[in-house]
């Protein structure tokens, strides 16, 4: 446990956090950041540009830059600037009663947090949600994404399969029919849990498939994918 108190402690170290990283650094507010642990689903050091291959939508690449790079390139103009990061992930904060805040990292049961500061800076972005199949980790970035809108150019003129039913699986789909031959859409129920307008407009769009009561078991391929198993839980086939 440290007994100094920061100015600034930012947790999550994707876009959002290291800019926001660059800004107080620059504002001499020596800021701390708790970057997380090296996972393929969550807490990522770096966000999930650390899953993502090429991005074109960012400002001033022309020829796109691989995901990877551009999150480095942030941290190390964070770093420049003078920010301290740490590869460990917060367990727990107390944000009420006033600073200084809490912000523990282990044991969210101790006592006294790890740290404190004047300012905490929550930016932990999303979280992709997986199959859990172990193809995933061997697969991604080689046809399995978790984000349409960063790679759904690569995959034009394909067979596309989107698992889910919600709101975010339908306008993952509905976006990937700019480019994807056909879309397919696996869900393990027999009716969406999306809104009623995103599922209008999913239902609506020639393009776009629905392979209901259905979970995928496996994705095929070794070094990209090639399909993927389906199971119809009703049948058990």
């Amino acid at each position: 446990m440290s007994s100094e108190v920061r100015d600034v402690i930012i947790i999550g170290s994707g876009p959002a956090g290291l800019t926001a990283a660059i800004y107080t650094a620059r504002a001499n507010l020596s800021p701390l950041m708790l970057e997380g642990e090296p996972s393929s689903t969550s807490d990522q050091p770096g966000g999930q540009l650390m899953l993502t291959t090429e991005v074109e939508n960012f400002p001033g690449f022309p020829n796109a830059i691989m995901g990877p790079e551009l999150m480095l390139a942030f941290r190390e103009q964070a770093e420049r600037f003078g920010t301290e990061i740490l590869t460990v992930k917060a367990s727990r904060v107390e944000l009420t009663g006033g600073a200084p805040f809490g912000v523990w990292v282990g044991d969210p049961a101790a006592a006294a947090p790890t740290y404190r500061a004047r300012t905490v800076i929550v930016a932990t972005g999303a979280q992709s949600l997986m199959l859990g199949l172990p193809a995933e980790e061997r697969l991604i970035g080689h046809g399995f994404s978790t984000c349409a809108t960063c790679d759904g150019f690569f995959f034009r003129d394909q067979h596309i399969a989107v698992v889910g039913g919600g709101d975010s699986a339908l306008e993952e789909a509905t976006f990937l029919t700019r480019f994807a031959r056909s879309v397919t859409i696996i869900h393990r129920r027999d009716a969406l849990r999306a809104s009623k307008i995103m599922q209008d407009r999913a239902m609506a769009n020639e393009k776009i498939d629905f392979l209901w009561n259905s979970v995928v078991t496996d994705i095929v391929g070794q070094s990209k994918v090639e399909g993927v198993e389906v199971e119809d839980l009703a049948t058990g086939i």
